[in-house]
């Protein structure tokens, strides 16, 4: 199978995606911001209990405090130990989770034995828009991106030399 139109092939991963166990609803479109929304719900979902969140979602400091630690990992090697690492610490700041407001917290983010199963989320994005830093250069859209429980975990970016490769994915 062949494509003429970055697109379609687009559409053609999304299925086979899709058949593979990926959650059918895919985001489209999403700005950075949207996307670390839906990473903070996911780590809500996944972390309501008493002992963590406390039913009290996080807070956009809270959050803030999980992209710093993720923007110290230098390396591919550093990210995955991230990854796998299960958890990460934050210290409560939202006033309404009166049990660990001021405290720090362990909350769960990735699991391995939870791979295919249990809370893990496989979502698809599809054209993530996101905003350079400078003034001078255009704002970014990439093509697809794959996230395991909101964390981008893969980025595919097509080509159009690409697209003949299809036939190899789709069967």
């Amino acid at each position: 199978m062949y494509f003429d139109k970055e697109k379609d092939f687009e559409e053609a991963v999304i299925k086979a995606l899709i058949d593979c166990g990926w959650e059918s609803t895919v985001l489209r479109n999403p700005t950075e911001k949207q996307l670390i929304q839906n990473w903070a719900d996911i780590l809500f979902n996944n972390n309501r209990q008493k002992v963590r969140l406390n039913e009290c979602p996080l807070t956009e400091s809270e959050m803030q405090q999980i992209l710093e630690q993720v923007n110290l990992l230098q390396s591919p090697y550093k990210l995955n130990g991230f990854i796998n690492g299960k958890s990460v610490s934050i210290k409560r700041d939202n006033p309404d989770d009166t049990t660990n407001f001021g405290k720090e917290v362990s909350l769960k983010i990735y699991d391995r034995q939870e791979i295919a199963y249990g809370e893990s989320r496989y979502q698809i994005v599809q054209q993530p828009h996101f905003s350079t830093k400078s003034p001078i250069l255009n704002n970014r859209r990439g093509d697809l991106m794959l996230l395991i429980n909101g964390m981008p975990v893969i980025h595919i970016e097509l080509k159009k030399a690409v697209y003949p490769l299809a036939k190899h994915i789709t069967k």
